[in-house]
Parts: C-alpha cells; sequence; structure tokens
C-alpha cells in the first residue's frame, strides 16, 4: 500500500465521523430521525447513543464480566473474556466507520450488544442449549437471536416493572441479529436497506426456526461490525491457543503467515487493513481475494487445532452439567418452587411478583422449557458452576 493511501486514511481517522460532511460514503452513513416520547425528562442522547447506554446498563451486559471467550474451566486472567471482546470489535468496527464516514454511535452499539445471547461454554453451549431447543420442541437456538430476545423482550428498563426490553431502535436490533456468518462471504452490502419492523422479525423468528432467510444488515454500520466481529477473535483466539499451549505459533499455516502474519497484532493490522484500501469508493465492504483465502485457511485452522479439540476435551462433562441444571430447573418450575434459583434469579427479575407476564403464559402454554432455556442462556460461568453444585447437591 503506497504513502499517499496510508496517509488518507490517517486523516480520515484523525476527525470523528460527522454524519454531515461530505465524504466517500456520506450517502450511506445511517441517520435516524423518529423520538420515542417515552419519558417525562428531556433526553439530549441522539438515538444511537442512547442505545448504546441502555445496552451497558442492562443486566444482560453485566455478565459479560464472567462470560468467557473462547477458553472455559481455566483459572486464567489473560486470557480473552465476552467483556474485552465486545469492546475489541467496537474498537476496530469504529475505527473503519470513522474511515467510510459511517455512524459510530450506530457502530458502538451494535457491537457492545451483538454477544448478548451467548450462553455458557461458547459455541458448544450453544449447541447443547440448540439440541435441547429442538428435544422439547422450541425450535433452533442461535445466540444471535437469543440477544434479540433478552434486549428485545426479556430486559427491563425500570426496576419496578415487569420486562418488556429496552426500546431499542431497530437498526441497532437489525445489526445485533445479522452479526453472525462473515467469514463466508468475501463482500457484503446490505440488500435491503428498508427494512420494517415486521422484517426484522421474521429474521429473528426465523432463527428459532427452519432458519432460511439470508440475513444481511439493514446498515452498512451493521456490515463493518459484521466484519470486525471475526477481526477481533481469530488472532486473539490464536494468541490466547498458543498461551494455554494448544498450538505453537509454528503450526499457523505458511500462507496465512505471508498474507496475514503470526500475530494477533500483525493480523488484525492486516485484515483491517485491507478490508479498508478495498472496500473504499465501492458500494460494497470486504477483502480482496488473497487476504480472503488467508482469512479462510485461518479459520479453518482454529477450528481444527482449537475450537473443536478444546470443546472436544469438555463435552461430555459440560453436556452432563447443562443436562442436570435443565432437568432440575424444568422441574422446580412444573412444581412452582418459588424458593428454587430458576425463580429467585431469573423469574423474579423478569416478571412481576404475580409471575403473570412471564411464567404463567408459558405454563399455560405448556412452553416451561423456554423459561429454562432463558435462565441457563443468560448465565456466567461463575453462575453456571455455582448453580450446578447446589442443584447436584439437592
Amino acid at each position: 500500500m503506497n504513502e499517499k493511501k496510508i496517509e488518507f486514511f490517517k486523516r480520515r481517522l484523525s476527525r470523528d465521523s460527522e454524519i454531515g460532511e461530505k465524504g466517500t460514503r456520506d450517502s450511506y452513513a445511517t441517520r435516524y430521525f423518529e423520538e420515542t416520547k417515552d419519558k417525562e425528562y428531556e433526553d439530549i442522547r441522539p438515538p444511537f447513543f442512547r442505545d448504546t447506554d441502555r445496552i451497558v446498563h442492562s443486566k444482560a451486559y453485566a455478565r459479560y464480566i464472567d462470560k468467557s471467550q473462547v477458553f472455559y474451566g481455566i483459572n486464567n486472567a489473560n486470557i480473552t473474556h465476552r467483556s474485552l471482546h465486545v469492546v475489541i470489535v467496537s474498537r476496530v468496527a469504529r475505527q473503519i466507520g470513522r474511515i467510510f464516514r459511517l455512524n459510530t454511535d450506530l457502530i458502538e452499539a451494535i457491537a457492545l450488544g451483538h454477544d448478548i445471547g451467548h450462553p455458557f461454554a461458547s459455541h458448544l453451549g450453544e449447541s447443547i442449549l440448540d439440541s435441547y431447543s429442538r428435544k422439547y420442541g422450541l425450535g433452533r437456538f442461535q445466540h444471535n437471536a437469543q440477544g434479540i430476545r433478552w434486549l428485545a423482550r426479556l430486559e427491563k428498563r425500570f426496576p419496578e416493572q415487569p420486562a418488556k426490553g429496552l426500546n431499542l431502535t431497530l437498526q441497532v436490533l437489525d445489526g445485533i441479529l445479522c452479526h453472525d456468518g462473515e467469514v463466508d462471504e468475501r463482500t457484503l452490502k446490505p440488500l435491503n436497506r428498508d427494512k420494517t419492523w415486521a422484517d426484522h422479525f421474521a429474521e429473528y423468528e426465523d432463527c428459532f426456526n427452519e432458519n432460511k432467510i439470508l440475513r444481511i444488515p439493514m446498515t452498512y454500520e451493521g456490515i463493518v461490525v459484521r466484519f470486525a466481529d471475526v477481526i477481533a477473535y481469530i488472532g486473539r483466539d490464536v494468541e490466547d491457543a498458543i498461551l494455554l499451549n494448544y498450538i505453537d505459533r509454528s503450526d499457523i499455516p505458511q500462507r496465512v503467515k505471508r498474507r496475514l502474519g503470526d500475530t494477533n497484532r500483525q493480523i488484525m493490522n492486516n485484515l483491517i487493513m485491507d478490508l479498508i484500501d478495498f472496500s473504499l469508493d465501492k458500494d460494497v465492504i470486504g477483502y480482496s481475494e488473497p487476504v480472503f483465502e488467508a482469512l479462510k485457511e485461518l479459520k479453518a485452522f482454529n477450528y481444527e487445532n482449537i475450537y473443536l479439540r478444546k470443546d472436544e476435551a469438555f463435552k461430555s462433562k459440560i453436556t452432563k452439567e447443562f443436562d442436570l441444571i435443565f432437568k432440575k430447573s424444568l422441574k422446580a418450575l412444573e412444581e412452582e418452587d418459588y424458593e428454587a434459583p430458576i425463580f429467585k434469579d431469573h423469574v423474579e427479575y423478569i416478571d412481576d411478583k404475580k409471575y403473570s407476564t412471564y411464567y404463567q403464559p408459558l405454563k399455560e402454554a405448556n412452553k416451561l422449557t423456554l423459561i429454562v432455556r432463558d435462565y441457563i442462556a443468560g448465565m456466567s460461568d461463575k453462575y453456571f458452576n455455582e448453580i450446578y453444585k447446589v442443584l447436584s447437591n439437592s
């Protein structure tokens, strides 16, 4: 990359993104003019800025601090947790967004909220909950849709009210729902910038059912977060795996080393610079072909040598623990044991004191298993392990 182009990127990055100023992607930056008058005081915050605040102050966001990213059951404070991952995603995405003159408030809200629905034990936990969902007639389980369920249904804005979500904007929820799948496509652009709430909830419901709808973010900000998610974790997971002696740095494939490097710093920088260089002045965002092929090879390497290897080592133990918590929590709901952890720690937060808005309707619809799935999906690592010990001794 020539020096003139690098200087241009530096100038772009040194100025805050302002939606009104002239620039390459001004016409693509997302604007939001609608204001919901749902409070008695004057709110000076723009809607996407406000959405970020609501996400950060939610209970589900607080649980990030004790949710592992890839490696769970390991006492090492140096490995990546989900709380750090979402911050890195936000940093990467805002860097790219500022150069493209996108709405960085929207980027931050999507980035910080995108993994709200991830359960304990990362993708192994997601797979286990998916199997329970199918077994009990709940369809599928996917963390991106569960994140929407938390933010749009289960979370409370005010302690004295039954949960009914955080009243977030459509663009933020769409970006969170559609954040997955980025490595399978070299380039992306919004297919429908005029999605409605009906479109969004059709995609949401499809995640829990047939999962056939192609989910592409409606905004370029959502597209940027989708790419930034992989940029944030792909090299970081390599560093964590090396730290924990899962792999050696010399194991990284040679083509990956040549194109991307063999450290997280090199990998992140090369992916970001290639994405910016390729995408500037285009209506798509993506990578050059050589970098994309190297990225696919690195992800395949990570799956074989890190993710699947790690999950296989813990699969039997974790599955047994999920099974015990699921069955005992379901029994507590069926017997209306109001002193059980699932009532005290979960239902009472979401529902009113009479359990009339969340528990009772699902009981009448014979879907108490949905409450159990919500309960387990929201657990932090420490809480999961504590509840397993409590229930295994009861």
